[in-house]
């Protein structure tokens, strides 16, 4: 049990910042660091069946499950308990409520392409994930994925391009319906 908890620790150490960037996708960066608990819990329960070079993938896919559930249960507030103006400047709050329910929206529609990258290109979706979020190199996501490093490189444009058209249909829709 204590090299369980051993290994558990190291992890926690080594990816809590990921999985918190991870979260902050979805939700405020409190709700972030208790998800972020929530998802190395998880991990405790599954630590002998996930393989070392595959804890990284499963942290960002339990994380983002985690984050996903907590908005569909109603979690879509905000908590800031306690802000000081450095954690402000870094959420970039804002006390303007127009501001909030744009960013909101904006957010919401971040969220819409993405879930539709995850559906329709997941093998892009995952690379962009591993190279933002994880904040992993090419090689480093070829080696997790076992493909070659040039593979990595075009999915990653790829899902950028393919990114930014969806985008702009999301625009064009938007404006259509003012």
């Amino acid at each position: 049990m204590r090299e369980m908890d051993h290994r558990l620790d190291d992890y926690f150490v080594q990816h809590k910042d990921i999985v918190i960037r991870n979260i902050c996708l979805y939700v405020d960066y409190h709700t972030a660091e208790d998800l972020c608990q929530e998802t190395f819990i998880r991990l405790q329960k599954y630590l002998d069946r996930v393989k070392p070079a595959k804890i990284v993938s499963w942290l960002i896919v339990v994380s983002e499950h985690l984050a996903m559930d907590h908005l569909k249960k109603g979690g879509q507030y905000t908590t800031v308990p306690g802000l000081n103006m450095a954690d402000a400047e870094l959420l970039e709050f804002c006390s303007d409520p127009a501001e909030i329910v744009l960013e909101r929206e904006d957010s919401r529609k971040r969220l819409r392409v993405l879930e539709r990258l995850r559906r329709e290109r997941w093998d892009w979706y995952d690379v962009l994930m591993l190279y933002y979020v994880g904040r992993m190199t090419d090689g480093e996501i070829s080696r997790e994925k076992g493909i070659r490093r040039s593979l990595a490189a075009q999915w990653r444009k790829r899902a950028q391009d393919w990114l930014r058209e969806m985008y702009k249909e999301e625009e064009t829709e938007g404006e259509q319906y003012q």
